[in-house]
């Protein structure tokens, strides 16, 4: 009976508390909270702390799985003075690592927030990358030749190996909105988030130094990448407050 009575006592004690936990007035980095989150950025784990009960700020890291497709691509060469185009088999991959640093604005003190921040890291947004020895061979022959994206060419080198893809600056704008606090008033929040990290994707290449098309360029491949300036976010977050 003794044992049963102590349990119920530290029973009601913690339940007591929960109210006073739960409507803890948010203040200058006087809590913090890990979240776990999924979306557009692949999956992803941040801190998040108090500023005022308007603002808060967060930071983490969202990390994109590395799917593949396997594909023919065109290659074209310039072989005695003449165009000609061959196909080769490339991979294109998808995975990178970013890092996130935002400030959270709750213009009503309500779930409703405003974030402002950067993206940075993982600039490389698709690879492609290829061998073959009828490259290899090709080369031995040809002035130059490479892979056709828009009005640029990733070159194909001595050995027959094509690297190169799209790639964004390393430091980007981010800017959405959302429902949630990073920071739960109770222990545990769910957060959703729109938004959109801003900049320009541009061809680039690992071997070599990019070259123009030799052809005319595809206009509908230039035309999509000149209007590719956002990269859109939406993420779900489920979060707890450690302190």
């Amino acid at each position: 009976m003794r044992k049963l009575f102590t349990l119920c006592l530290l029973m009601a004690m913690f339940l007591g508390s929960t109210p006073a936990v739960a409507q803890q007035e948010l203040g200058i980095l006087n809590t913090f909270a890990v979240g776990a989150n999924l979306g557009t950025t692949g999956y992803g784990f941040d801190v998040a702390a108090p500023l005022t009960p308007y603002f808060s700020v967060r930071g983490g890291l969202h990390i994109m799985p590395n799917f593949t497709i396997t594909d023919n691509m065109d290659v074209d060469a310039s072989v005695e003075g003449q165009t000609k185009t061959y196909s080769a088999e490339m991979e294109g991959s998808v995975g990178r690592t970013t890092g996130e640093l935002v400030l959270n604005v709750h213009p009503f003190r309500s779930s409703f927030f405003i974030a402002a921040g950067a993206s940075f890291g993982g600039n490389k947004v698709v690879k492609i990358n290829g061998h073959s020895e009828d490259l290899r061979q090709l080369m031995q022959t040809a002035d130059q030749a490479g892979v056709v994206i828009g009005d640029y060419t990733i070159p194909v080198d001595k050995d027959g190996n094509v690297s190169g893809g799209l790639k964004v600056k390393g430091v980007r704008p981010y800017l959405g909105i959302g429902f949630g606090r990073p920071v739960p008033k109770k222990r545990i929040g769910f957060m959703f988030e729109l938004g959109a990290q801003f900049g320009k994707m541009k061809v680039y290449a690992d071997n070599g130094d990019l070259g123009s098309a030799l052809e005319s360029a595809d206009d509908d491949i230039s035309d999509i990448l000149d209007k590719l300036t956002i990269y859109p976010v939406m993420r779900f977050r489920l979060c707890g407050r450690i302190l």
